[in-house]
Protein backbone atom coordinates (compact mmCIF):
# COMPACT_ATOMS: atom_id res chain seq x y z
CA UNK A 1 0.00 0.00 0.00
CA UNK A 2 1.14 3.49 -1.39
CA UNK A 3 1.62 6.01 1.55
CA UNK A 4 2.81 9.87 1.40
CA UNK A 5 3.42 12.32 4.30
CA UNK A 6 1.16 14.82 5.12
CA UNK A 7 0.61 17.00 8.99
CA UNK A 8 -2.53 16.67 10.55
CA UNK A 9 -3.71 19.26 13.50
CA UNK A 10 0.36 19.62 13.53
CA UNK A 11 1.66 16.50 13.52
CA UNK A 12 3.90 14.71 10.41
CA UNK A 13 2.12 11.41 9.91
CA UNK A 14 2.83 9.07 7.23
CA UNK A 15 -0.82 8.13 5.90
CA UNK A 16 -1.95 5.55 3.33
CA UNK A 17 -2.87 7.06 -0.36
CA UNK A 18 -6.22 5.68 0.09
CA UNK A 19 -7.05 6.39 3.38
CA UNK A 20 -10.99 7.64 4.29
CA UNK A 21 -12.39 10.45 6.61
CA UNK A 22 -13.65 7.54 8.70
CA UNK A 23 -9.93 5.59 8.78
CA UNK A 24 -8.11 8.96 9.24
CA UNK A 25 -10.63 9.68 12.42
CA UNK A 26 -10.75 6.31 14.26
CA UNK A 27 -6.82 5.87 14.25
CA UNK A 28 -5.93 9.08 15.15
CA UNK A 29 -9.16 9.21 17.91
CA UNK A 30 -10.93 11.90 16.71
CA UNK A 31 -14.58 12.61 18.34
CA UNK A 32 -17.11 11.07 15.40
CA UNK A 33 -18.31 14.87 14.70
CA UNK A 34 -15.01 16.58 13.85
CA UNK A 35 -15.22 17.25 9.91
CA UNK A 36 -11.65 17.11 8.13
CA UNK A 37 -10.55 20.10 6.63
CA UNK A 38 -7.88 19.56 4.23
CA UNK A 39 -5.48 22.60 2.63
CA UNK A 40 -3.23 22.42 -0.05
CA UNK A 41 -1.52 25.37 -1.81
CA UNK A 42 -4.38 28.28 -2.72
CA UNK A 43 -7.36 25.49 -1.82
CA UNK A 44 -9.60 24.44 0.98
CA UNK A 45 -11.53 21.70 1.14
CA UNK A 46 -14.25 20.43 3.70
CA UNK A 47 -14.95 16.94 3.32
CA UNK A 48 -18.41 15.77 3.45
CA UNK A 49 -17.98 12.00 2.05
CA UNK A 50 -16.08 10.15 4.89
CA UNK A 51 -16.21 6.77 3.57
CA UNK A 52 -14.48 7.94 -0.19
CA UNK A 53 -11.25 7.33 -0.11
CA UNK A 54 -9.04 11.04 -0.67
CA UNK A 55 -7.03 9.98 -2.89
CA UNK A 56 -10.54 10.32 -5.31
CA UNK A 57 -10.71 14.10 -4.11
CA UNK A 58 -8.95 17.52 -4.26
CA UNK A 59 -8.94 16.77 -0.36
CA UNK A 60 -6.14 13.81 -1.16
CA UNK A 61 -3.87 16.42 -2.73
CA UNK A 62 -3.55 18.33 0.81
CA UNK A 63 -0.17 18.30 3.05
CA UNK A 64 -1.84 19.67 5.65
CA UNK A 65 -5.17 18.65 7.37
CA UNK A 66 -7.34 19.48 10.41
CA UNK A 67 -10.35 17.94 12.47
CA UNK A 68 -12.32 20.35 13.58
CA UNK A 69 -15.56 19.79 16.07
CA UNK A 70 -18.42 22.55 15.97
CA UNK A 71 -18.15 25.22 18.06
CA UNK A 72 -14.59 24.36 18.78
CA UNK A 73 -12.30 27.66 19.31
CA UNK A 74 -9.89 28.41 16.42
CA UNK A 75 -6.57 26.77 16.77
CA UNK A 76 -5.00 28.92 14.28
CA UNK A 77 -5.35 31.96 12.03
CA UNK A 78 -6.35 29.84 8.71
CA UNK A 79 -9.16 28.03 10.66
CA UNK A 80 -10.03 31.83 11.79
CA UNK A 81 -9.97 32.71 9.11
CA UNK A 82 -12.65 30.64 7.10
CA UNK A 83 -15.74 30.50 7.46
CA UNK A 84 -16.47 27.20 7.97
CA UNK A 85 -19.75 27.05 10.14
CA UNK A 86 -21.65 28.45 7.12
CA UNK A 87 -19.71 26.27 4.98
CA UNK A 88 -20.59 23.13 7.19
CA UNK A 89 -24.24 24.48 7.75
CA UNK A 90 -24.56 24.90 3.82
CA UNK A 91 -23.70 21.36 3.62
CA UNK A 92 -25.44 19.98 5.92
CA UNK A 93 -28.33 21.00 3.67
CA UNK A 94 -26.96 20.77 -0.27
CA UNK A 95 -24.47 18.23 -0.37
CA UNK A 96 -24.05 18.09 -3.88
CA UNK A 97 -20.70 16.52 -3.84
CA UNK A 98 -17.89 14.78 -1.79
CA UNK A 99 -16.16 17.93 -0.84
CA UNK A 100 -16.57 21.75 -0.59
CA UNK A 101 -13.66 23.28 -1.88
CA UNK A 102 -12.64 26.82 -1.88
CA UNK A 103 -9.76 29.44 -2.56
CA UNK A 104 -7.69 29.37 0.61
CA UNK A 105 -8.37 33.04 2.17
CA UNK A 106 -5.22 35.51 2.56
CA UNK A 107 -3.68 34.23 -0.76
CA UNK A 108 -3.32 36.87 -3.30
CA UNK A 109 -3.81 35.67 -7.08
Amino acid sequence: METRWATVDGVTLELPADSTVCELRDGLYKPDDAVLIAVTGDLVAVVHDEDRPLSELVAGCADTYYFRRPGEPDRNELIARLDLEDTLDRSEHDREGAETTFQRPGIDH
